[in-house]
């Protein structure tokens, strides 16, 4: 049996800064340190070898336990040779191999595992996720999300235009039970788009009112198929998609805030699309509430038809700033669509709003330029980059 060899040493608990003077024991089955009236046993198979203070230095041994990572216990260069008949494995650089080649497969097994989670996992598990979602971490996501937003693309709706459209939409979402206090927004820009964001937000461009024209009701149409989108929490899909494991870990820490950044970065508007089968059933959602609405579910088709023709100008048009793909690009099989829209045909009702007050919602960017004209001399830039 090998005698225990004592050495003088020094000791850092962990909990402190102070070093402590030790006497440090290599017996037979691990290193016995003694400091005051601190007395640890550290095995060797803890033992790992910890950084020199200074590269290359050599009239010291620094050594760390797994088991108590913090700690650590500095003996002279003298100790080696005891050390290694002790504890072989420490300076053994085959079992140094041996432990990196370990370590290295654990890391490229834990970093398969989680591109799993987040490629395939994440993906399969979005729906249940997003209906599992609280709506009020919904809704707060989707405020982070439209402040990101408005900082490109800027509300422009005066008090009396959003006063006029607001109460119809609300009805809309009502007629479609959608779940959510909706809050709608017309925001400057040449392309016509729309889209929902979690939690009930809904937005609308300038360019979108523009190219419906004086047919409100196709304007309604497709906020109509926006608002079936926040029922099916579609936008939530997308943000639990493209933002995997990091809004993963908000819902499960309660909201660290970290997550909400990979939100903003991993779910950029550009990001939030949705499938065929989505976007299908929005449409199916949009005739459902046209109809509560006593309104012609066909101007669905006749939406999709404005923003085609709308796309064509801006393309042709040099000094548009326009950069496809706009608002359909990631609505698929748009024929098809269309189809499926004039096949849904029915005589509506009065619409919502009179044509005078039509007029001020279609106006409402105008009046918002003119009164930034007036107060800043200069018009917006509106070569804002397609969401």
């Amino acid at each position: 049996m090998r005698e225990a060899t004592v050495f003088e040493g020094r000791f850092f608990d962990g909990r402190s800064a102070a070093a402590h003077a030790a006497r440090i024991t290599i017996a037979q089955q691990s290193l016995v340190i003694e400091a005051g009236s601190m007395r640890v046993e550290w095995p060797y198979a803890d033992l790992e070898k910890a950084p020199a203070h200074n590269d290359g230095d050599a009239s010291e041994i620094r050594l760390a336990s797994r088991a108590a990572p913090d700690a650590l216990v500095i003996l002279p260069a003298a100790a080696r040779a005891a050390l290694e008949a002790a504890a072989p494995d420490l300076f053994c650089k085959r079992a140094e191999r041996r432990r990196m080649t370990a370590l290295i497969g654990v890391l490229i097994g834990g970093s398969a595992a989680v591109a799993a989670l987040l490629f395939i996992g994440v993906p399969a598990a979005s729906g249940p996720m997003a209906r599992a979602t609280p709506k009020a971490f919904e809704s707060q996501i989707g405020e982070n999300i439209a402040a990101q937003i408005n900082t490109i693309l800027r509300p422009c709706g005066n008090d009396e235009a959003m006063q006029t459209i607001e109460p119809v939409i609300a009805e809309l979402a009502a007629q479609g039970e959608v779940g959510f206090d909706v809050r709608f927004r017309i925001v400057r820009a040449r392309m016509p788009n729309a889209f929902a964001l979690p939690g009930g937000q809904v937005m609308a461009t300038s360019g979108l009112i523009d190219a419906v024209g004086d047919d409100q009701e196709a304007f309604l149409a497709v906020m109509a198929h926006e608002l079936g989108h926040v029922r099916e929490r579609d936008s939530m899909r997308a943000v639990y998609r493209n933002a995997g494991l990091g809004i993963l870990l908000e819902v499960i820490t309660g909201g660290s805030g970290a997550a909400q950044q990979l939100v903003l970065v991993g779910g950029q508007l550009s990001d939030l699309s949705h499938s065929r089968r989505q976007e299908m059933a929005a449409d199916e959602i949009a005739v459902e509430i046209m109809t509560k609405a006593d309104l012609n579910p066909s101007a669905l088709a006749r939406a999709f038809e404005a923003i085609i023709g709308a796309d064509e100008t801006l393309i042709e048009d040099d000094d548009a700033g326009f950069s496809p793909p706009p608002w359909l690009s990631t609505h698929p099989d748009t024929e098809k669509r269309i189809e499926y829209a004039r096949g849904q045909a029915r005589e509506g009702g009065p619409l919502p709003l009179s044509a005078e007050s039509w007029d001020i919602v279609r106006n409402a960017c105008e009046a918002a330029r003119d009164e930034t004209e007036d107060s800043e001399g200069e018009s917006p830039n509106e070569k804002t980059p397609a969401p």
